[in-house]
């Protein structure tokens, strides 16, 4: 009969949970999704709705039970999955009405939509955390240029259409549930709040960094538009055939920029790797190619090469602009003649948040905690975090320091 594995390592920290699983074959490696710390399990009996926790010393490859009846459907695979994760949670009891309660991190794209299409399954799955008094909250290395408040209500919009027991609006998710790649920039990048920052991302991002407290902050394409010249690409022909831009005024190349903060992927690819070279090698590029003295951070906010959308196979994501500038502006410092020490060092100004960087985590963890305390007669603390997501390297190994620094703070005891 169909079934998906549960595998865990050899002190039975992790469990794996297959899905793109058909209906007559056990789940594909290539497509698991790993749960942290989740408890052992070997059987789920399907008429009692129960798990049997696996007894120490047991395989450590086991599978979930079918009671030997062929399921007709990956979604009843999906269900009986979520109900044995469900159903073993574990509620320890801290002193008089405080309990431990495990706490649910989700990722987004992947996991509840692909590109703009939203699963049916999501606003479901989060109604029975609710129903729980589970925290949870949402991490994503995305936000489309959007404010946390503005992501939330996109989702709950988008998660109602398919929620079967709801009758009408209903909140899955508050403004501090939502951890999007550049949320960490608002409390960690304050020393740049009232410097001169080059904003990079879609046409939202600008507006979005207003928000955050960045005065003066100037988006790329407004950039490019002061400075016609820097791309001669542009869709207005610029050096194309006999085409001259003229403007009437001189240009002033006084924008002197702290940084360039990387809130989305470009919207134009190529001007984007053309105009922040030039930033980082001068304050005035269009006086000065090249200025020794000038050195200034880029932060991007997510590190993913690919992601999820509605095309079949992955598209190329943040990741792969860093990649791109890396390789262009080495090329570029190259031609210029430093050495190898200065373009190594001038190098190490990149600087990276989004999953699995720790700083991301913190603000997870700490919003999971807010949600813990509120709950119970005394509260609740957390015992363990569990990661959902389609991405081990950037959402499980985050999921891990994530469970490494409760442990360590133990703020859970």
């Amino acid at each position: 009969s169909s079934c998906s594995s549960l595998k865990t390592d050899e002190s039975g920290n992790m469990v794996f949970f297959g899905e793109n699983l058909d209906e007559s074959s056990t789940m594909s490696e290539d497509n698991e999704i790993l749960l942290r710390r989740a408890p052992r399990f070997t059987g789920y009996d399907n008429s009692r709705k129960q798990v049997y926790p696996m007894s120490q010393g047991s395989c450590s490859d086991q599978k979930i039970a079918d009671n030997g009846t062929n399921r007709d459907s990956i979604n009843e695979i999906k269900e009986s999955i979520l109900e044995a994760c469900l159903s073993s949670i574990p509620q320890r009891k801290l002193g008089r009405g405080k309990l431990s309660l495990p706490a649910f991190v989700f990722d987004i794209d992947g996991v509840f939509k692909n590109g703009g299409k939203y699963a049916e399954f999501g606003a479901k799955a989060i109604r029975k955390l609710q129903r729980a008094h589970i925290p949870y909250v949402f991490m994503t290395n995305g936000g489309g240029g959007r404010t946390e408040k503005q992501y939330a209500e996109v989702m709950n919009e988008k998660l109602s259409q398919f929620d079967s027991e709801g009758r009408g609006p209903a909140e899955y998710v508050r403004e501090n549930q939502m951890i999007l790649s550049y949320t960490p920039f608002r409390t960690h990048l304050t020393h740049l709040k009232n410097e001169p920052v080059l904003i990079v991302g879609c046409p939202r991002a600008i507006h979005t960094a207003r928000k955050y407290g960045f005065t003066r902050a100037m988006a790329l394409s407004e950039y490019a538009r002061r400075h016609p010249t820097m791309n001669p690409f542009k869709k207005g022909g610029c050096e194309k055939d006999g085409k001259v831009i003229t403007t009437g005024i001189k240009e002033r190349w006084n924008e002197n920029f702290r940084a360039v903060l990387v809130f989305t992927d470009p919207q134009d690819f190529f001007e984007a790797l053309q105009i922040v070279t030039d930033v980082l090698l001068s304050s005035r590029p269009g006086e000065q190619e090249f200025e020794p003295s000038h050195r200034i951070p880029i932060v991007f906010s997510n590190p993913d090469l690919l992601w999820k959308t509605q095309y079949a196979h992955a598209r190329f994501g943040q990741g792969a602009f860093r990649l791109s500038l890396e390789a262009c502006y080495k090329a570029r410092m190259q031609a210029m003649g430093l050495n190898r020490e200065e373009i190594d060092d001038r190098l190490n100004d990149f600087i990276q948040f989004g999953k699995p960087e720790p700083a991301q985590f913190i603000h997870a963890r700490t919003a999971a905690l807010t949600q813990a305390e509120g709950k119970g007669q005394d509260g609740c603390s957390i015992s363990h975090f569990y990661m959902v997501g389609d991405n081990p390297r950037s959402d499980i190994t985050g999921a891990v320091r994530m469970q490494k620094l409760l442990t360590d703070n133990k703020e859970s005891k």
